[in-house]
């Protein structure tokens, strides 16, 4: 993408210096009175708003990934949906204790809650504003095609930020679009997703609406081409991801608005959405940062290697969403029938189209080449036959060392290199060693001292996350995708919203195929090493990362259609799980928000919970408030502060009533 907009911003940092005022944007949104007009007034009739637009694309947690804010995503939100699977809270053997724990009383609270609220209120916004006020300030005859374009796109940009943010919050302050809000002296008002999602969804088809009857000259295409970082100027594409964006505030509101879902869905009939694999509103970091920056870590990779923790893969996706299965055996030891998973089925089932081709592109195997991941209930350690066990008991349970006296240790991993020594008990009585090696090996797993808390090793003993697709430096954040698209549109005529362009069961098969090519390209496309610049990590396994790369591209369209057959016998609410479970397994780590929205919003159809839940987490029903509202802002506090309770449910899951697991 094109470097250019280093000078756009270059020029926006000229003029925040000029009307001396960038360090108080964020105060002047809340309180204009703080803030002079008069300086304002010197930027008067100045066109920047392109600027404006290209700085608007390029915030960070917007369109694009950060380390901070994507690192907490990760870590707090992997436990209220289960994503990835943080071994110590499901398991016995780590220590922690099978009690009630949640995401609000640890270090890492306020990342996970706070910043979207505080981008919302100040970097996702202010672009806009002052773009807004330059706007305001021309007459009719002053505003170009350009600057009616740029404005326009600006207010859909708004209207994505307010979307993640009442989502998570449902009450925010709010912002007219057509105000430039503390700039010319209007305040923010609180508003939440019952005033502000109609306003989103009628702003959204207006802005279509002034698109599709768009015509730029040739020199008015070659500058806006320049501008957008995002679409490279193609107006078709904006076109998808207003008209995307608009659905999925359609479905958002679908409990409580269902009449105005099927509006939408009426209304979008022959107008383009996102629909194919490479449609993805979002902007790599490659795109904007310099190689050598990312290369010290200012990007989304730096969360990723941070957070080993949540690199298991989980049972739900790799199991029981794309049909990998383990190949059970037993044998019977010590007056018991022990259970053991010596593989799975991926071998013949990823060429006949029975196993999902993304267990390949987005996973990668354990120690004994096993597509196997780890539930998010919780094991005590009582049953000698768990899931967990079974894969443990798979490393050790034809070894001569559960049948030799003379042997005194187990080994395993590349050329037998990682050992287990076996205590006192095991070396004189035989009938002690299985039971010993079970139990070390899951406390091996457990406390992670298999990979040393490092992702990308060639020792892990459980099926993890891919680093491939996670390393690919070009990979743009999928804000949104035209994977949801499909969902959305299989949800809508599942339950009677609507129908568009085909059945849910086109739908539904359509996302599958397009979620493998979009997971097959970031696996395939990956040509960074650990000498490039940006590079794998250094710490990395070079087998590990031989081995994650895919060699084949397996056939999603067969693997699709066994898929559909599957759906076409499901109740709706089952069809409706099963759309859950492709929007989760396809965003993963890199969109907690909409999945998370997407389980808030359908416990009530659904009658439970669709996520991965822990059974030792307490489930989050919103966001809460930075704390420092209270005391800047006590006027406004005392209209959110009865709402700010993580057990709340917002507006638009239709409940009153707090969904609990098993310990609540």
């Amino acid at each position: 993408m094109k470097k250019i907009i280093l000078n756009s911003i270059l020029s926006l940092l000229m003029l925040f210096s000029a009307v001396s005022c960038q360090d108080k944007l964020e105060e002047l949104y809340q309180d204009p009175d703080s803030f002079s007009k008069e300086q304002a007034d010197k930027t008067g009739g100045v066109s920047v708003i392109a600027g404006f637009f290209t700085s608007q694309l390029t915030r960070g947690f917007f369109l694009r990934g950060e380390y901070g804010a994507s690192y907490h995503q990760m870590r707090s939100g992997s436990r209220i949906t289960g994503t990835g699977v943080q071994l110590y809270y499901n398991t016995v053997d780590y220590g922690v204790p099978y009690n009630l724990y949640d995401v609000e009383h640890d270090w890492g609270t306020n990342g996970f809650n706070n910043t979207v609220f505080n981008k919302v209120n100040n970097d996702w916004i202010k672009q806009v504003l002052w773009a807004q006020r330059e706007y305001n300030l021309m007459s009719e005859e002053e505003k170009s095609t350009l600057d009616n374009l740029f404005m326009h796109l600006l207010h859909g940009l708004k209207a994505y930020g307010y979307q993640r943010a009442i989502d998570l919050y449902d009450k925010v302050p709010y912002i007219e679009t057509g105000s430039a809000g503390g700039l010319d002296g209007e305040k923010a008002v609180y508003l939440g997703q019952e005033d502000i999602y109609p306003k989103l969804i009628e702003e959204l088809g207006e802005i279509d609406d002034f698109l599709a009857e768009l015509t730029l000259s040739d020199g008015e295409q070659a500058a806006f081409s320049n501008q957008d970082v995002i679409f490279d100027g193609d107006i078709n594409k904006w076109r998808k991801y207003m008209n995307s964006l608009r659905l999925r505030c359609a479905m958002n509101v679908s409990e409580r608005m269902p009449e105005t879902t099927s509006s939408v869905i009426t209304d979008l009939s022959g107008k383009p959405l996102l629909s194919e694999y490479d449609d993805v509103a979002g902007l790599a970091d490659i795109a904007i940062v310099e190689p050598y920056r990312i290369q010290v870590e200012l990007g989304i990779t730096r969360a990723f290697r941070e957070r080993a923790d949540e690199c298991r893969a989980p049972k739900k996706f790799l199991d029981d969403v794309m049909d990998c299965e383990p190949v059970e055996n037993s044998v019977e030891m010590n007056g018991q029938t022990l259970y053991y998973f010596e593989g799975d089925n991926s071998a013949t089932g990823l060429m006949d189209g029975t196993v999902d081709p993304r267990v390949a592109y987005m996973f990668s195997k354990d120690i004994l080449g096993r597509y196997l991941g780890a539930e998010t209930a919780w094991d005590d350690g009582t049953d000698p036959n768990s899931y967990y066990s079974k894969i443990m008991r798979g490393y050790y349970i034809n070894d001569p060392v559960l049948t030799d006296p003379s042997i005194h240790f187990f080994a395993y991993g590349q050329n037998n290199e990682d050992t287990v020594k076996l205590n006192d008990e095991a070396i004189n009585d035989m009938s002690a060693r299985e039971p010993f090696l079970l139990a070390a090996m899951r406390e091996r797993a457990s406390k992670y001292q298999d990979i040393g808390w490092t992702i990308g090793t060639d020792d892990n003993l459980i099926s993890e996350y891919n680093v491939v697709p996670q390393y690919n430096f070009n990979l743009r954040y999928p804000t949104i995708h035209a994977v949801e698209t499909e969902l959305a549109l299989a949800e809508a005529d599942v339950r009677g919203f609507g129908t568009l362009n085909g059945s849910a069961r086109d739908h539904y098969k359509r996302a599958i195929e397009l979620s493998c090519q979009y997971w097959y390209e970031l696996n395939s496309s990956n040509n960074y090493s650990k000498s490039s610049t940006p590079s794998f990590p250094s710490n990395m396994d070079d087998s590990r990362i031989v081995r994650d790369r895919i060699s084949i591209q397996y056939d999603a369209s067969t693997y699709a259609e066994n898929k559909a057959q599957e759906f076409d016998a499901l109740s709706a609410q089952e069809k409706v799980q099963a759309i859950y479970d492709q929007l989760q397994l396809h965003y993963n780590f890199l969109n907690f928000e909409t999945p998370y929205t997407a389980a808030r919003r359908l416990i009530k159809y659904l009658g439970d919970n669709p996520a991965n839940t822990y059974e030792v987490f307490e489930w989050k029903e919103r966001m809460t408030y930075p704390g420092g509202i209270q005391a800047s802002d006590p006027e406004n506090w005392a209209i959110i502060s009865a709402h700010n309770d993580p057990g709340i449910p917002v507006w638009i899951s239709d409940r009153s009533t707090k969904w609990k697991n098993v310990l609540e």
